[in-house]
């Protein structure tokens, strides 16, 4: 058995290894810049270490030795759990974990210090290593949403059900163990075996991970406006596009607003660009407050947005747009230097009947025709609606 467990060692150094160098490889790109990429990383050294300080058992020994391997790979575990919290709340290290990591570490030197058999010595050091992984688990159990997570819930059972199982091994086998390299029983071979799986699952879990995370993030970035955090204007027109064929299939009327603040470009010049960037933030958070779950809102650029409401007819639309125009009106925007900026708005909505028209207009169609609408609200006095069905051949 002690070849076998030599031969479990190794590989389980050479995977760990792996996975370290793959992280310092994306280290410099956005992804290896995540804090809990870091935290992985400093992690996977902390347990390479311990690694290798096992796998060179027969040049040091003693209770030093027992010490710094099985506290450096205690650390990483503490690691591991900070990268977890990192990933999951924004935070990284807890009291808890740095408490677990020194209490163990200090009732390890206790034991080594009392000249204890290595069997209690095993047992306290895969209770520390267990009681480790809780943290990991709860907080995943809580806050978890990536699909990856679901890796480090299983590896972090396993490792834990594994680690307090080789607690208790040494006390049942009929050989008293002396080192790691010559375990009691095959048990042992296997509980070292599942551990290591749980330890390494709860790794590869985190940074699968942490890439999703990454990659949501990304996509949220591609199709949304960063100042308002409305959709930006290619992912708007691709959903109208969308939305036109599915008022065509299910037979439903389908509303499509143009909202234009009046006479923006005075705040800009008057009171600068950043109030004019408040301005905007309190616009669309008034609008988004009044609109569906079910509806679009997106900016087009400037101080345009656009408003899409699904199953919603004619008269319907303009109601809904006309207390959108009310809510903005009633908006007041507090600056520094007790300045109180008020805006008002301009709207154009077009309104596609399935029911009542023949054709079905295309996104640029419809998006023309409430311009030309929003442009007769905007000659007609601004901070009023315009509202008009979709009528393929008549002019406006």
């Amino acid at each position: 058995m002690t070849k076998d467990i030599a031969t479990l060692l190794l590989a389980l150094l050479l995977c760990h290894a792996l996975l370290l160098v793959h992280l310092l490889t994306v280290r410099g790109t956005v992804l290896g810049r995540r804090p809990e990429i870091r935290l992985l990383l400093l992690a996977m050294l902390a347990i390479c270490v311990g690694d290798l300080l096992l796998m060179w058992r027969q040049q040091l020994s003693g209770p030093l030795w027992l010490l710094l391997s099985n506290t450096s790979i205690a650390l990483g575990a503490v690691l591991l759990s900070a990268a977890a919290r990192c990933l999951l709340t924004g935070r990284s290290f807890s009291r808890c974990d740095l408490l677990l990591l020194l209490g163990g570490a200090i009732g390890l030197a206790l034991l080594l210090m009392q000249g204890a058999a290595y069997a209690w010595i095993v047992s306290w050091v895969n209770l520390w290593l267990a009681v480790l992984l809780l943290p990991i688990l709860w907080r995943v159990m809580r806050h978890g949403r990536e699909r990856a997570l679901r890796m480090v819930l299983v590896g972090g059972l396993v490792g834990g059900l594994s680690a307090m199982a080789r607690a208790a091994d040494p006390h049942l086998a009929t050989q008293a163990p002396v080192s790691l390299l010559q375990p009691t029983s095959p048990l042992s071979a296997w509980l070292f075996l599942t551990m290591s799986f749980g330890a390494f699952s709860i790794m590869f879990g985190l940074l699968m991970a942490s890439f999703e995370r990454s990659a949501a993030q990304l996509e949220q970035m591609a199709t949304t406006d960063g100042l308002t955090g409305c959709l930006n204007r290619g992912a708007t027109r691709t959903l109208v596009g969308h939305e036109i064929e599915r008022s065509r299939r299910e037979r439903r009327p389908l509303a499509l607003v143009l909202l234009d603040l009046d006479h923006f470009k005075r705040i800009n010049d008057s009171h600068g660009h950043a109030a004019g960037d408040a301005v905007l933030q309190g616009f669309a958070q008034a609008v988004r407050s009044r609109l569906r779950h079910s509806d679009i809102f997106g900016r087009m650029g400037g101080e345009e947005f656009c408003v899409v409401l699904p199953s919603t007819d004619r008269s319907g639309a303009h109601e809904v747009v006309d207390a959108l125009r009310r809510e903005v009106e009633w908006l007041v925007v507090e600056q520094p230097g007790a300045v109180r900026l008020k805006v008002t708005v301009s709207a154009g909505t077009v309104v596609f009947d399935p029911l009542a028209e023949r054709m079905t207009p295309s996104a640029d169609q419809l998006f023309a025709r409430a311009d030309m609408l929003l442009y007769r609200a905007k000659h007609a006095g601004r901070n009023q609606v315009q509202t008009s069905g979709w009528v393929s051949l008549n002019p406006l």
